[in-house]
């Protein structure tokens, strides 16, 4: 690795560190720079701004988590039904909001996109490996006939996605009296329900 490659992993690893102590907007270049032991004008050599260096974060953090999600939906058996194959994700993704990103990350995230100072295509873009993930299960469904719709599985998997969305903002609003992973079960329970009857 370039010497240059090594500052910029050492600004990023520090200011990472940072971040899962503090919220984003508490923690500053200065900090940052103090932390990763250079000095501050070397910051806007890698990094136009604080906000340019908070949104690489966020992308690389959400790649990482869905390589995780991947993992775990790629070690299903293939003989799995594909609505258990479902419920099975949304365990592991319940399981990861919960006990890997947190309560009080997972607020901040919702607070930054609603701010809208960040690009956070990354955590909300319809490209996300996650995404995929569903459209693959709800089209192995289809293929296998055991989800019938006349939506499009694009469709289903936009609904599929809000859904997830709307019961993790739930659980950031009703927290600590809101279990998360048990709700998303039903949820999507009652959702497989209404493609698994024939339309």
């Amino acid at each position: 690795m370039r010497k240059g490659e090594k500052t910029k992993r050492k600004l990023f690893e520090a200011a990472a560190q940072l971040f899962g102590r503090y919220d984003f907007y508490d923690v500053s270049v200065d900090a940052i720079v103090e932390a990763a032991g250079v000095a501050k004008g070397t910051f806007y050599i890698y990094f136009e701004s604080k906000d340019k260096l908070i949104a690489a974060f966020l992308s690389d953090y959400v790649s990482s988590i869905d390589a995780g999600y991947k993992a775990h939906y790629d070690s299903l058996p293939p003989e799995m039904a594909s609505g258990d194959m479902l419920l099975s994700l949304i365990a592991k993704i319940t399981d990861v909001l919960v006990g890997t990103i947190g309560y009080h990350r997972m607020k901040l995230v919702y607070k930054v996109q609603l701010t809208e100072a960040l690009n956070m295509d990354p955590v909300k873009g319809y490209n996300r490996k996650l995404y995929q993930m569903f459209t693959d299960v709800l089209t192995r469904g289809i293929k296998r006939g055991e989800f019938h719709t006349k939506l499009s599985v694009k469709t289903m998997t936009k609904h599929f996605v809000m859904a997830i969305r709307g019961l993790s903002y739930e659980w950031c609003i009703r927290y600590p009296d809101f279990d998360l992973k048990e709700e998303a079960l039903l949820h999507f329970r009652i959702l497989l329900n209404g493609v698994r009857e024939v339309s």
